[in-house]
């Protein structure tokens, strides 16, 4: 008998930059649940149906083309509408979506009958502006106003959520459709006609605020998103990394999406490109600028694009703490664990500001300036970050061994602040063989290692200059 390996509930999800919209797999996200569109650590769209005649459509197949873009295809129940019934599988929906700033969805529905049709094409989009970590914990609070506008002669449907000065806002409109758009009873609605044979077309398109700046939606559509910047930048990416070749198709295949995958969870960081770049940490939850996972993954990926570690290097060493910071367990020297930028964040109602609660972040940022140094022979590299490589090396002995015994240890000062700050940073990862929690200090075995390999890596740099 096979063993079926499951991963999760089936989905759908696209990405691009610090935005993220994961559905069901026909594309839809029925009730308020984990799913919805999140922008910037919140979630602009917790609810997206769509219907014929307040009937919902039946999926055929869907999934992803790329990490930015996916397609679904759906056909229709049998419809009783005022003008005739409209006999099931007799229409075919096909709508695609792209993230690029905004959000974009290419619609069509084509008539299979012999007969005309005439129905509404309804879309139910509901927004809650949660904050992502609200929306992880299952426990969500309103704390701001949702305001919602429709002037009916720019056909253009405007949510925003305003608490203080924290603002967020989407707006929807549509562009080239086969009908007017209208708005009522918390639905987008065309009134769609079709001859037998014929196609309507119609594309929705979602920019989201941050405040007063505006993320437009892709100006490419589905069907041309190979010729867009973000297809542009992958394809430059791919040409320039490690190249494998081998006879062996599931090895290539594997490390092709890698690739992939590697280049579309870039976030859009300022002195980063698409060769240069830092990646999210992952879906949904942690499209964020982390300091412990860029680290690792530049390691991870020396042998692909050695030149890869300079942006997380860069961006990093601009976020090193400069001074003690109890609730975000911040040092002087101490390298970042987690950058947030939602509601919470930005009234420090958590401390991810950043927020500093990771031990192997700042050793692993020295192993890192040696081994990009290693790998590409730029000695310019240790210059330019030789200072916050000095720093670290000061947090490792003043602030990393907190009672002087040669070994590295680590206690949480925050009142919101993790109790594990290894690699497994979950509540319960680190216990004691009875299954009972380790009590604060802990000195975990991999930090005495990371330590030992820094020293010995800058004994190395400091030779190299002098």
């Amino acid at each position: 008998m096979s063993l079926e390996i499951k991963v999760g509930p089936p989905e759908l999800t696209v990405h691009q930059g610090y935005s993220v919209m994961v559905s069901d797999p026909d594309g839809q996200i029925p009730e308020v649940c984990q799913k919805g569109l999140f922008f910037l650590d919140t979630r602009l769209i917790c609810v997206w149906t769509m219907f014929i005649d307040g009937s919902p459509w039946k999926l055929l197949n869907g999934g992803g083309l790329t990490g930015d873009t996916g397609r679904v295809f759906c056909t229709n129940p049998k419809v009783s509408t005022a003008d005739s019934d409209i006999e099931e599988n007799t229409l075919g929906l096909a709508f695609g979506r792209r993230l690029e700033g905004g959000m974009r969805e290419d619609v069509e529905v084509a008539n299979h009958a012999t007969d005309p049709a005439s129905f509404n094409l309804e879309f139910a989009i509901r927004s809650d502006f949660a904050d992502l970590f609200e929306v992880k914990a299952k426990s969500v609070t309103r704390r701001g106003d949702i305001e919602v506008t429709w002037p009916a002669k720019s056909e253009t449907l405007t949510t925003t959520y305003t608490n203080k000065n924290f603002r967020r806002a989407i707006r929807v409109r549509a562009s080239d459709a086969g009908s007017p758009m209208t708005y009522a009873n918390g639905r987008l609605s065309f009134k769609v006609e079709l001859e037998p044979g014929a196609t309507w077309r119609a594309s929705l398109l979602y920019d989201f605020a941050n405040g007063d700046t505006w993320s437009l939606a892709p100006k490419n559509g589905i069907d041309d998103h190979i010729g867009s910047k973000a297809m542009k930048e992958a394809k430059l990416w791919k040409e320039q990394v490690l190249k494998v070749e081998t006879s062996n198709n599931t090895f290539a295949a594997a490390f092709a999406q890698s690739i992939d995958d590697m280049h579309s969870l870039r976030l859009p960081l300022d002195g980063t490109n698409h060769m240069k770049f830092v990646p999210a940490a992952g879906l949904p939850w942690f499209v964020a600028l982390f300091g412990r996972d860029p680290l690792v993954i530049s390691l991870q990926n020396t042998i692909v694009h050695p030149e890869f570690a300079e942006a997380a290097l860069t961006v990093l060493g601009k976020w090193q703490a400069s001074e003690r910071d109890d609730y975000r367990d911040a040092d002087p020297g101490k390298i970042h664990h987690e950058l947030r930028r939602g509601e919470l964040a930005h009234f420090k109602l958590i401390p991810h500001t950043p927020y500093y609660g990771t031990a192997d972040a700042t050793p692993l940022y020295l192993i890192t300036l040696h081994s990009a140094w290693m790998a590409t022979g730029d000695r310019s590299l240790l210059t330019k970050h030789l200072g916050t490589a000095e720093r670290c090396l000061s947090w490792i002995d003043d602030y990393g061994d907190l009672d002087g015994d040669g070994f590295q240890e680590y206690e949480t000062r925050s009142s919101a602040g993790l109790q594990n700050q290894g690699w497994k940073d979950s509540g319960g990862a680190v216990v004691n063989v009875d299954g009972s929690m380790v009590k604060a200090p802990k000195a975990l075995c991999e930090l005495q290692g990371y330590v030992f390999d820094a020293w010995v890596r800058m004994a190395q740099v400091f030779d190299a200059l002098d």
